[in-house]
């Protein structure tokens, strides 16, 4: 099994992951805010990442430059980048939250591009453009409409310039030290402490609250749901690059569709920008797999 064939295989992986994680999230939502969601799952899935560093450290992994990639990534994303997007979902719904998010893999092309220096060729950019488009699709008309502020968009947006920003910083990571478990340890710990200590100087409504027990049930679940999402995600960069890991990871709102509609009980009417998304999701996910193949 060839490096790009691991590579795409734990995207798709990843994915799925995600797909299955937002079913407990949106559970969550309605005990804790934003904040003390990503703080729960951060807190409950630190003691196995560290056992799972422990036992894959080599002496070779000790690369300050590389740590430092992953502490950065980890401030952008499991902290900032997360939070922005939980608290998007709340101000203006999955409806709009999701398709704005679903924009990532294009923030992380331009970057793989002119930052990393990588070359997706015409097909993986085409299968990006398409992916967006689906997962858009796809979103666009689940939940009720609403009033939407500059304020909110800005939100969503970051969630999606953090996470792209990263992205990069995890692919820079994992370059410099190659140990996945190590990696994502590290994030963990960096984005845990920097949103803990963020977190006493927000508004009250947004300050994180760890006492409510129900909301630790729901978050844990999908704290330790999104902890394997991204230890996949890093295996995927570690084998391949940022413009065919990001689109066929990008591809999780067709699996939380699918696994909504089987767990949930929730049957969702088959519009045409949802039939019409996930023919876009299916054809650009073939057009990176198979050309990265």
């Amino acid at each position: 099994m060839t490096t790009i064939t691991l590579s795409v295989l734990f995207s798709l992986s990843t994915a799925l992951v995600v797909g299955s994680f937002t079913l407990f999230v949106r559970s969550g939502q309605r005990h804790a805010n934003a904040v003390s969601g990503v703080l729960i799952g951060l807190i409950v899935s630190m003691p196995p990442l560290l056992l799972g560093a422990v036992w894959t450290w080599e002496p070779a992994h000790y690369q300050p430059l590389g740590w430092l990639f992953f502490a950065l990534a980890g401030i952008a994303g499991p902290a900032v980048g997360r939070v922005c997007f939980f608290h998007s979902i709340h101000l203006m719904g999955v409806a709009r939250a999701v398709p704005l998010n679903s924009t990532m893999p294009l923030f992380s092309a331009i970057a793989g591009i002119y930052v990393l220096g990588e070359r997706p060729g015409p097909y993986i950019l085409a299968g990006t453009v398409l992916i967006v488009l689906g997962c858009m699709g796809i979103t666009a008309k689940r939940g009720e409409a609403q009033s939407i502020r500059g304020s909110y968009l800005l939100i969503a947006l970051g969630s999606v310039v953090f996470f792209s920003i990263s992205h990069m910083l995890r692919k820079l990571g994992v370059g410099a030290s190659p140990n996945p478990f190590l990696g994502i340890s590290i994030m963990s710990v960096a984005g845990g402490v920097f949103l803990y200590v963020l977190g006493q100087y927000l508004p009250p409504g947004l300050r994180p609250s760890l006492m409510v027990k129900k909301a630790w049930v729901a978050y844990s679940i999908g704290g330790l749901l999104n902890t394997l999402s991204v230890l996949l995600h890093l295996y995927g960069l570690h084998y391949g690059d940022l413009t065919i890991v990001i689109p066929l990871a990008a591809t999780a709102p067709l699996w939380a569709l699918l696994l909504t509609a089987i767990f949930l009980r929730k049957l969702e009417r088959i519009t045409w920008p949802i039939l019409l998304g996930t023919v876009a999701v299916v054809v650009g996910g073939a057009l990176v797999a198979g050309r990265a193949l």
